[in-house]
């Protein structure tokens, strides 16, 4: 073969492999919608397109030569005429041989001829196997081994009109199911391949012109600056002799006016030049999230068929467009929730529902929901406490949401044992690493025994981001405004440090602060301001607070990576270059969060209410738990309240003996004395009997709150469920 039909087949044998895949994916939704239909006129326009596609596929390997793929498709077309000339249902035996039978395409449309001749015997049995599956005529399957053929690969492409003409009306072609033309059985858009690459340098050149854009508003507001400086000297010099001075200047002014306004036209005709390539670019890179991720049906069956599972994929939203490396940075997460709810969620039977709708201008929001028996939150509880993730302490403590977090943690599994699919803890922790990564939010909810649901939030395009810039001396740094809270300016008189923690409440909750330069772990000098500007991030349901010297503005921010040499930087995530030709740090808040291990205290502040006392109510605040202890009591000050603490029921009762209080609020389970022990102490004494007592504890059977409740406690509120909100009502109920 000579140099030019060589690279004319291997160009020809490309554009099949991607006509292939296309082929093979629409057998595959095809296969799995029938095998799920039970409507009869349904499957008649199913088998209709099946029968179509397997012919068109069958077409376009022969044009290449590719005689396996041919005899497969040749046999999926005679069940399929089959099927329609008889009226039959297809059995889900049958269908199970044909997914089989795609499988096979895949592996050949993608192999080379040495490979193709070793799976021959293979494509034998697969073929043998699903004509066995049908109660087919003799006569048909004598068609199981096409006649020999002669062409050579480039041979059919020479062939004259006249004789392909002739070649397609000798084969007889059964009858077909009328379809209402206006709405074809398989549409195809048009479209035009473009490499990727090509596709990605270009979208970095149309990216570099934000720069140009960001430096033509600078150069805007510098001129400004210039023009208004010559305006006061004018002013200045009018009262002067200095006649010609001021006849320059005011030319100056003029010619100065002139730049100024042709600088704005340049500056407003590149911004819009920058957003319309960029936003066109964009769109280039957006695909709709089916042609990425059409094999996940045929996935999950598969996964399901291996665990001996009958389980149906549905997608809803599939035409939804994302960008392409979102997606393709998304398909291994996805996999991971599916093998969740196969493996641990659907027992025998069951539907997988996937479904994107689009949140805004910029995001997604894609849920994936089982119909199985839910997440086992006390089996999550056990499994973090075996980890030595949890005390059991705080595992009895912690609230179901909290626990249904857990599952994001690496080593957390419910899986009795690992499997192939799962048990390992790993594939939700990869979930949350990865969507983080890319900007995003991932959450679960539960419906024990029903079913639980987790919903993904991402960004629809990864080219730039609304970022805040910050600055830490003379570095500026950046924070993705997805990811804060709020801004704020804060005394640093009111960082509270609660056991070697500083603290600072933020819309009536209870935040860890860090500076910023100990999180960089960077050298840095604090100034003299009796003030502090702080960047309020979350992550799930974590919040942190962060110190920076000034918060500066907010605007579009280009990424640029730090190449493979600084690829790993803890905390970074890459750079990008301001309008002021200063480069910029741009924070990972992922990678915050997790080298601080910082869960936020979730503790609600319940807003100051009018107290109309003469002076503030004295409560005393009794916990064995330092941290308990010191948050209670911080929060209660921040509302209004003088707080007095004690360390278990013994210390309180000696307390309560010299000093007057208001209201008592206590643990149960504390040494010396415990809560119910000190509340009968309480009652029995004449001159506190009156004190009013809330019991806040772990301990929430009903015998307990029963046991409470007879030794005279007002309230009993259980940790689990612990509410701030609640807490200060009933205070103020109490005390009012």
């Amino acid at each position: 073969m000579d140099m030019k039909n060589e690279a004319f087949l291997k160009r020809l044998l490309e554009t099949f492999a991607q006509e292939a895949k296309e082929h093979i994916d629409r057998l595959s939704d095809g296969l799995l919608n029938l095998k799920k239909s039970s409507d009869s006129n349904a499957d008649k326009v199913l088998v209709e397109a099946l029968f179509r596609e397997a012919h068109s596929f069958k077409g376009a390997s022969r044009s290449v030569n590719i005689s396996e793929i041919e005899e497969l498709c040749k046999a999926m077309e005679d069940i399929f005429s089959h099927t329609k000339q008889s009226g039959e249902k297809i059995l889900n035996s049958q269908i199970e041989v044909m997914l089989e039978i795609n499988d096979m395409l895949t592996i050949l449309s993608t192999s080379n001829e040495e490979k193709r001749r070793d799976l021959k015997p293979k494509v034998q049995e697969l073929i043998e196997a699903l004509y066995l599956k049908t109660q087919i005529k003799s006569d048909i399957q004598k068609k199981v081994t096409p006649q020999p053929q002669t062409s050579t690969l480039v041979a059919p492409i020479e062939l004259p009109e006249e004789i392909i003409q002739e070649e397609v009306q000798k084969e007889e072609l059964p009858e077909i199911v009328k379809v209402d033309s206006a709405e074809p059985l398989l549409k195809v858009e048009e479209t035009i391949r473009i490499p990727i690459e090509k596709l990605n340098s270009i979208m970095r050149q149309s990216e570099e012109m934000l720069f140009a854009k960001m430096v033509a508003k600078r150069h805007v507001n510098e001129l400004n600056i210039i023009e208004n400086e010559v305006a006061d000297l004018i002013k200045t010099l009018k009262n002067s002799t200095q006649d010609e001075i001021l006849k320059k200047l005011t030319t100056t002014e003029l010619l100065l006016s002139k730049s100024i306004k042709q600088t704005k036209g340049d500056a407003r005709e590149i911004n819009l030049m920058v957003d319309h390539l960029i936003e066109d670019m964009k769109e280039a890179l957006m695909l709709p999230f089916s042609t990425i991720f059409s094999t996940l049906p045929k996935i999950v069956h598969d996964m399901g068929k291996s665990v001996s599972k009958d389980i149906s994929l549905t997608v809803i939203g599939g035409d939804i467009q994302i960008d392409r490396r979102i997606l393709e940075q998304m398909h291994d997460p996805l996999i991971h929730l599916l093998r969740n709810s196969i493996d641990h969620g659907i027992e025998h039977l069951g539907t997988i529902t996937l479904t994107l709708i689009q949140k805004s201008a910029s995001k997604i929001q894609l849920s994936v929901r089982d119909d199985g028996r839910g997440i086992d939150t006390q089996k999550i509880r056990q499994n973090a406490v075996k980890k030595g993730i949890l005390t059991q302490k705080n595992a009895d403590i912690l609230d179901e949401e909290s626990v249904l977090n857990l599952i994001f943690q690496s080593g957390v599994s419910t899986a009795k044992i690992v499997t192939d699919l799962s048990g390992r803890g790993l594939g939700l922790a990869i979930v949350k690493e990865k969507t983080e990564q890319l900007g995003g939010q991932v959450q679960v909810s539960n419906n024990k025994n029903a079913g639980c649901t987790f919903t993904i939030t991402l960004p629809l395009s990864m080219s730039t981001f609304r970022g805040v810039i910050t600055s830490l001396g003379k570095q500026k740094f950046i924070f993705a405004s997805e990811r804060i809270v709020r801004v704020m300016t804060l005394e640093k008189k009111n960082i509270k440090n609660i056991e070697g923690k500083e603290m600072v409440v933020v819309n009536h909750l209870v935040v860890p602060y860090y500076h910023l330069s100990n999180i960089l772990r960077v050298p840095f000098t604090q100034n003299e301001s009796t003030k502090i500007s702080i960047v309020v991030l979350k992550s799930a349901d974590e919040m942190l607070a962060v110190g920076v010297d000034t918060v500066e503005y907010e605007e579009e921010v280009m990424v640029k990576s730090l190449g493979k040499q600084l690829e790993k930087v803890q905390n970074i995530s890459g750079v990008s270059l301001l309008a002021s030709d200063m480069p910029a740090l741009i924070l990972n808040i992922s990678d915050i969060f997790k080298s601080l291990g910082t869960v936020s205290f979730k503790t609600t502040i319940a807003p100051k209410k009018e107290i109309l006392l003469k002076e503030k109510s004295k409560i005393l605040v009794v916990d064995d738990s330092p941290t308990t202890r010191a948050l209670l009591q911080n929060v209660l000050e921040m509302v209004g309240y003088n707080i007095v603490a004690a360390v278990d029921g013994l210390e309180a009762f000696e307390i309560l003996k010299k000093e007057h209080f208001d209201l008592l609020v206590s643990d149960v389970d504390m040494p010396r004395m415990n809560g119910f022990e000190l509340t009968e102490s309480i009652r029995k004494d004449t001159k506190i009997s009156e004190l009013p007592i809330i019991l806040v504890t772990s301990l929430e059977s009903e015998s307990d709150k029963e046991k409470g409740m007879h030794a005279g406690a007002n309230a009993y509120l259980s940790k689990s469920t612990f509410d701030q909100n609640n807490l200060i009502d009933n205070i103020q109920s109490l005390i009012d």
